[in-house]
């Protein structure tokens, strides 16, 4: 069988001879898509980080592949693919990054053992290189050390690194427990972001690079929403939130993405104007509610869109991020199918902060403050304490709890990483560096987050969220179709066909699926291994 042998290899064992044949037999029945269009090479499933929103609904069973099966795939796919020249799978993935992979779908790849092994392979006998996603790991696990300096070492071999903070990860939310510490997380990212440092230098900041992603949790209050006419005009009224058109006899045309490559939201209209107008007190009647329009103490002059999705109608006041940042907020009404109305604040506080920062110091919101220093740091530190503190002085306990209980925290602790990692205070000010994303979506788990202002999983509720995932022009929707080649539990080995427009459908993505059982090989890890193995951020020693 030397025709199935990899490059550095001259002998095989009879195991491996028969595993490549059966697999070189199973691929080569596939379509020729598969190896074109091929979007996640996974050699691990599962996650033991169970993070309660996962958009994939991971099991917190894990299952990875060993070299020999790692081996074993790769060569099967360089005997069996009808392409005779690098890169030998994905290359005709021109809507999103031919040649690479994604080592990660409903897994986090930054705990596995043969990362390093996985990527020098694939890139070395497929020509592909691999971009990884994690929320980090151990510090405490020296093998893992070993594999992230190897693969920080490869660089050729990677296509981009990113670390995404989220408050969802088990070390992070139980980390006043006696098995997990905020201190540790701290220090384990500290430690991942060092060991990646000189990965960093050598390709730069961004996306397809090297970068820090920030996520948060949605904030959102249930409350009734009113939609109603006062001579002539139209109101939209909620809790603390009173607006008015500014026209009389308004029409919304609604309001959908033309253009999802557009990060800032390109529409198909321009919205309609309205007044949003102080409440000096919560009214206990319409009487009371029309009395205070009458008085019309305007506080400001707004933009606000109707948008469709699969409850009805919301209204989005606001929605896009420009040079002063984003004060939005989204309006959802009860409908048949949408249980509680409330609103979602999309206001970004973080980025607002750092917008006038900038332009206080004759920056463009999109440069860098190269000439930095951690005490500049440490000013915005400070003025988002002084914001949430503000806030609590104008009676919106709300936005004051959340500043300090949820973003300020992942901001404080994402700043203490660096520093202690030896980067410079300019990396905090780059915006392809620091990529704050802004509030989850509705995927997977994720909808208890919205407290039933969405009846339907991956249903988007947003306009940023449509943009990213929706059914009528999402950037998944122009991707469009891709394949995913995975490690399955039982050692299987899986192949998916997912048409990636369905994302936001009840079908779901996966349009084909396929699996072949070979002989036991893979190694498995179930959440209860934590009590013996350093393998997720946030873990005390023992």
């Amino acid at each position: 069988m030397k025709e199935n042998l990899l490059s550095d290899e001259t002998t095989l064992t009879l195991d491996d001879i028969q595993e490549r044949e059966e697999l070189v037999s199973f691929f080569s029945k596939l379509p020729v898509d598969f190896f074109s269009k091929m979007r996640h090479f996974q050699p691990q499933i599962g996650c033991l980080n169970a993070c309660s929103i996962c958009s994939k609904y991971a099991s917190s069973n894990m299952a990875y592949w060993d070299e020999s099966r790692i081996r074993n795939v790769v060569a099967a796919l360089k005997y069996s693919t009808p392409a005779n020249e690098l890169p030998l799978i994905v290359w005709d993935r021109s809507n999103h990054r031919n040649g690479v992979i994604f080592a990660y779908l409903d897994n986090d790849i930054g705990n596995y053992l043969y990362l390093d092994k996985f990527i020098d392979i694939v890139y070395r006998e497929l020509g592909t290189k691999t971009r990884i996603s994690t929320v980090g790991y151990s510090r405490h696990n020296n093998d893992l050390n070993i594999v992230h300096q190897n693969v920080a070492n490869n660089s050729d071999a990677l296509a981009g690194v990113r670390l995404s903070f989220t408050p969802y990860e088990i070390g992070w939310k139980k980390c006043n427990s006696n098995r997990f510490s905020r201190s540790e997380y701290e220090d384990d990212i500290a430690n991942f972001l060092e060991i990646y440092k000189p990965y960093y230098e050598k390709v730069g900041s961004g996306s397809r690079n090297f970068c820090i992603e920030l996520r948060y949790k949605p904030l959102v209050i249930n409350s009734e929403v009113y939609i109603l006419e006062y001579k002539n005009k139209t109101i939209i009224y909620s809790d603390k939130y009173l607006y008015i058109s500014q026209d009389e006899n308004i029409e919304f045309i609604d309001s959908t993405i033309i253009d999802a490559k557009v990060h800032r939201l390109s529409l198909n209209n321009d919205g309609i104007i309205f007044n949003r107008i102080e409440l000096p007190e919560k009214p206990t009647s319409m009487n009371q509610l029309y009395k205070i329009i009458e008085k019309g103490n305007i506080k400001e002059q707004v933009k606000i869109y109707r948008v469709k999705n699969a409850d009805g109608y919301y209204y989005s006041v606001s929605p896009q991020l420009t040079d002063a940042g984003n004060y939005g907020i989204n309006f959802y009404p009860k409908t048949e199918t949408r249980e509680k109305s409330g609103y979602i604040i999309l206001e970004r506080f973080f980025l607002n902060e750092l917008f006038k920062y900038k332009k206080e110091n004759g920056l463009k919101v999109t440069d860098n403050y190269i000439n930095s220093t951690w005490n500049n740091v440490d000013d915005i530190l400070n003025r988002i304490i002084i914001l949430a503190a503000n806030y609590k002085k104008e009676g919106d306990c709300a936005k004051y709890e959340y500043i300090n209980n949820e973003l300020f925290p992942l901001i404080k602790t994402c700043t203490n990483a660096l520093n202690k990692a030896g980067y410079s205070a300019s990396t905090f000010f780059d915006k392809s560096f620091i990529i704050d994303t802004g509030a989850i979506c509705n995927l997977g788990r994720a909808i208890k987050e919205f407290r039933g202002l969405v009846s339907i999983e991956n249903e988007p509720l947003t306009l940023n969220h449509e943009r990213n995932y929706g059914k009528n022009n999402s950037t998944m929707t122009i991707e469009s179709d891709a394949w995913r080649l995975s490690c399955g539990y039982n050692d299987e080995i899986i192949v998916e066909k997912m048409n990636l427009a369905n994302t936001a459908t009840i079908e779901g993505q996966v349009e084909y699926r396929n699996s072949i059982a070979l002989n036991k090989r893979d190694i498995s890890y179930k959440i209860k291994s934590l009590n013996n193995e350093y393998l997720i951020p946030g873990q005390r020693r023992r």
